[in-house]
């Protein structure tokens, strides 16, 4: 299993929007809205490298999203 983050910058005014569709999105497992220099980060779960390609396609394709970065997790640390 492959986790990432993927950091999304938004037009302003479709937020709301857009979060409905990321929600239809397979393998997108939380959608969290930030402050910051983005403005939402979705945690995506997959089983290959080509199937985060896939959902972070589907992701710069929803109305409002301007910019995607995609951050890999390679080790993951539980307190």
């Amino acid at each position: 299993m492959i986790n990432a983050y993927i950091l999304i910058m938004m037009q302003p005014g479709k937020t709301d929007k857009a979060i409905k569709e990321m929600k239809k999105i397979d393998k997108v497992a939380k959608i969290s809205i930030i402050a910051g220099e983005y403005d939402i980060v979705v945690r995506a779960q997959v089983d290959s490298l080509e199937e985060l390609l896939d959902v972070t396609d589907k992701i710069q394709l929803v109305d409002g999203v301007s910019k995607t970065t995609t951050q890999v997790i390679e080790k993951e640390i539980t307190l």
